[in-house]
């Protein structure tokens, strides 16, 4: 669950990068990060939620959840034998989470899921390295009806280099159409962090790419929002809460 421990402190405290900035806005700037959250998905701020951010938490070392441990964290572990039917084990990594209660929803809970980056070049990656032939399939049919949901051309690379954003929205999918549950994407993106300064006209024209590349352009992906934060010391993360 926990991150290479070559990036992190005795306590799990990041060194840097995004893994660093996502702790200081969910352990120091709580509510910071979900009003924003909030002022980027109208979709859910209308619901009146109650939003609960669960990973990665101080107290328990910074630990980021996957797999049935994610679903235990947002208080959905109910769902697992779902997910192990769309999605094989040593699924995706999630960089923060938050339960959301709402009042005005039939289940009266929903998550929110954080993907953060802290410079374009870490949206892409080495692209899937499924365990076994059986995992692949399993991958390859859920990224496929994704596709199908959003509307996306079926030959559009979901397997290569952007395979890591490709395969949060199929978490989003899973959530949203195959157990109805109310869920939102966030994607979070620093801006001018020490260690990789990024601008915000930097990101915008990365992200142009990046959509193209996911035959995503011009489509309108439910429930999802591109989030902008400026990037923060870390000494405000070792001072403690404020």
């Amino acid at each position: 669950m926990l991150k290479n421990r070559s990036r992190v402190d005795e306590l799990g405290r990041a060194f840097a990068g995004s893994q660093l900035q996502i702790q200081i806005y969910v352990n120091r700037r709580e509510e910071e990060l979900s009003q924003a959250v909030l002022n980027a998905l109208p979709s859910l701020a209308s619901l009146s939620p109650r939003v609960h951010w669960v990973s990665p938490l101080e107290s328990k070392k910074f630990i980021e959840y996957k797999d049935a441990e994610f679903l235990r964290a947002v208080g959905l572990v109910h769902l697992s034998p779902k997910l192990k039917e769309l999605w094989p084990f040593r699924g995706p990594n999630w960089d923060a989470l938050a339960a959301v209660e709402i009042d005005k929803s039939p289940g009266g809970r929903g998550v929110v899921l954080v993907e953060a980056k802290s410079h374009p070049s870490e949206i892409y990656g080495g692209g899937c390295q499924a365990s076994s032939p059986k995992s692949l399939r399993m991958i390859e049919t859920a990224l496929q009806q994704t596709k199908r949901w959003l509307g996306v051309a079926a030959n559009a690379d979901w397997t290569g280099p952007l395979y890591q954003s490709a395969n949060r929205l199929a978490h989003l999918y899973f959530f949203r159409q195959v157990v109805d549950v109310q869920a939102w994407l966030v994607n979070t993106y620093f801006i001018n962090d020490p260690h990789s300064p990024t601008t915000l006209e930097n990101w915008r024209n990365a992200l142009k790419q990046v959509k193209e590349e996911l035959g995503i352009t011009g489509i309108q992906v439910p429930n999802t929002a591109e989030l902008f934060l400026e990037a923060k010391d870390r000494s405000e993360l070792l001072k403690g809460s404020t």
